[in-house]
């Protein structure tokens, strides 16, 4: 049997490096893709194991850049992202900036579009794919609109690709409160105060890790059957 053979985009940090990690102890050949090669050499460097982890410097939003991936790339078992370029994203009505929301709904809308336009040609009909939506999409708060907007975006895209691309699998992955270098661009200094008090609220005493996600996550490529 070929090995496996997964594209995680955002896998240089948090919830896509958890993933990329299970994934390369299971036995998987992982690409890891971001923007950033200075994240992604760290990242790789992190990870280790050479033989099987690849890296590739991608900007999801630029279609000419995320067709020459795949035809870099070639032949796919999975693809999953979990990209999400919020700086600036979180804020008040009247400080909304445009070009910040924009770069959201280019990291968590048009990109995961171009992803399934240029990736699911090259999955077989076993194959998946995997995005990360949020908690914002259903519990908004202030500051976070642009988030919320974005989140219901992707999936109501989601569950029109489970159908259209069928049987190849479509999912999106809806975390709650995770601790991921996300909350430091979200809440800064208050970082810890703020996440300590979102998990004396939660049922299980505390807020998610990366790795609970990656399971969650993982679950999506692994059972043959499940897509949106």
């Amino acid at each position: 049997m070929d090995m496996e053979k997964i594209l995680i985009v955002g896998g240089s940090s948090g919830m896509g490096l958890a993933l990329a990690r299970r994934c390369l102890e299971e036995g998987a050949h992982v690409i890891i893709a971001g923007r950033s090669e200075a994240k992604l050499c760290a990242a790789r460097d992190g990870l280790g194991r050479p033989g099987t982890l690849e890296t590739a410097v991608v900007d999801i939003s630029r279609e000419d850049e995320v067709a020459a991936l795949f035809t870099r790339i070639g032949r796919l078992d999975h693809i999953v992202s979990t990209a999400a370029a919020i700086e600036g994203a979180y804020r008040l009505l009247p400080e909304v900036e445009l070009k910040a929301a924009q770069r959201v709904v280019e990291s968590k809308f048009y990109g995961p579009l171009l992803l399934a336009k240029h990736g699911a040609p090259k999955l077989p009909p076993t194959g998946s794919l995997t995005f990360v939506s949020g908690i914002a999409a259903y519990r908004p708060a202030a500051r976070g609109s642009v988030v919320a907007a974005v989140n219901a975006a992707l999936e109501g895209l989601v569950r029109a690709l489970a159908v259209e691309l069928a049987p190849i699998r479509v999912n999106a992955v809806s975390p709650g409160w995770v601790d991921t270098p996300i909350w430091e661009l979200v809440a800064g200094d208050a970082k810890n105060e703020t996440l300590a008090a979102m998990a004396r609220r939660l049922p299980a005493g505390r807020v998610g890790r990366p790795e609970d996600i990656a399971d969650a996550i993982r679950f999506c490529p692994a059972d043959r059957w499940v897509t949106l």
